[in-house]
């Protein structure tokens, strides 16, 4: 398996990847939520809840040119177990996560991508906006 090889990630049926953007995140200690709104409706935005977080980022979709231009099929979701970011993560903790099946999760919108670490299940539904 070759570095950055990512798997597409279809956690809920008819996602508007193109539609999708960030609307917030809240990081409660391990446990990530992220937000995500669709352009013109107002009414319900998709809310993705990551357990076990060991790190997270999040970057303007043009500070991941390079990233971008290596995989463009980076604009969905994917997941990989094997990343640069992961690579990263398990030199800077000096290898104390490397049993811990961690998971780089890639959550791409229209003016962003996040990259979050963390253990699976990953919760993820469609909720009322509660703008």
């Amino acid at each position: 398996m070759n570095i950055n090889d990512f798997d597409s990630w279809e956690p809920i049926n008819q996602i508007p990847y193109d539609e999708l953007y960030f609307s917030g995140i809240k990081d409660l200690l391990g446990k990530v939520v992220l937000h995500l709104k669709v352009l013109g409706n107002e009414n319900k935005m998709l809310e993705i809840k990551f357990d076990g977080v060991q790190a997270y980022r999040v970057v303007q979709e043009y500070g991941r040119l390079k990233s971008l231009n290596e995989n463009p099929s980076m604009r969905k979701f994917r997941t990989s177990v094997n990343s640069d970011f992961l690579k990263w993560f398990e030199e800077e903790s000096l290898g104390q996560f490397r049993e811990s099946n961690l998971v780089h999760y890639m959550v791409s919108n229209i003016d962003n991508i996040i990259d979050v670490i963390a253990r699976q299940p990953v919760s993820i539904e469609w909720v009322p906006c509660g703008d």
